[in-house]
């Protein structure tokens, strides 16, 4: 996590920025309703008393995670719920508080920052994470970035999250969803689905008719088809699969 003050990003540290990034320094004077989450009142205390006065946070409340406390929660309409997921489950947690206070953003704290913990917080709605061994700058600093749409992690984290969306954008060629099919099959596939005899596709190719024709025949093994028609009909149900999943992410094409 990055310390507050210095003059350039942390080395041990990496940052995403959200759309908000250009208006960071603006965004800061706002001041950040918080309420505190956490089944153990001497943390929820101290974190509150411990951000309380601290510039652009305002400590409205400090809550135990029950459906008792859930209304104070709901009264408060806090910008940010700081979450202590030390002893609370990650998934259960979210959904409480997102069903309670759905325009808040939630941040974790208390966190061990391996790939799949941060990744399940990312997952079940968390806008931002504090590891367990964080201090009181550190926490604040996490606090302005949710608002702004900002978040300070390991270089660990990062290259995962990496690799992660690098994995789920490889997904959206349609013929990833045809893993069978050799890269000289996926294009006489394509070519086909563009209506292309099996002439046209040798000349495109540079390749001949009985080479097409060998090819298409092994296409219809693989994807176990009988006729032409219903393997261009699998390739397009496929991009249509990948293509929606693709939209549900907000990649277009």
């Amino acid at each position: 996590m990055a310390e507050r003050g210095r003059s350039g990003p942390s080395p041990h540290s990496s940052e995403v920025a959200g759309p908000a990034d250009a208006n960071y320094h603006a965004c800061s004077a706002a001041s950040i309703r918080l309420v505190i989450a956490s089944p153990v009142r001497l943390v929820r205390e101290g974190l509150a008393a411990s951000l309380q006065g601290r510039d652009g946070v305002e400590v409205i409340d400090a809550v135990s995670i029950d459906s008792h406390d859930i209304a104070r929660i709901v009264a408060a309409a806090p910008d940010v719920v700081l979450v202590d997921l030390g002893q609370t489950d990650v998934v259960a947690a979210a959904r409480l508080l997102k069903t309670a206070t759905p325009a808040a953003k939630l941040v974790a704290f208390a966190l061990d920052e391996i790939d799949a913990d941060v990744f399940a917080c990312a997952a079940a709605g968390f806008s931002g994470y504090v590891p367990r061994e964080s201090g009181a700058e550190e926490l604040h600093r996490a606090l302005r970035d949710a608002v702004d749409g900002r978040m300070h992690c390991a270089p660990h984290i990062a290259a995962a999250m990496f690799c992660r969306l690098a994995a789920l954008l490889r997904v959206a060629d349609p013929r990833a969803a045809l893993p069978l099919l050799t890269s000289r099959e996926s294009e006489i596939l394509a070519l086909a689905d563009e209506g292309c005899s099996n002439k046209e596709i040798a000349r495109r190719l540079t390749i001949s008719c009985a080479t097409v024709k060998n090819h298409m025949h092994s296409i219809l093994q693989k994807l176990q088809v009988t006729r032409r028609g219903q393997a261009v009909a699998r390739l397009r149900a496929c991009a249509k699969e990948v293509f929606a999943i693709a939209g549900s992410m907000g990649i277009c094409y």
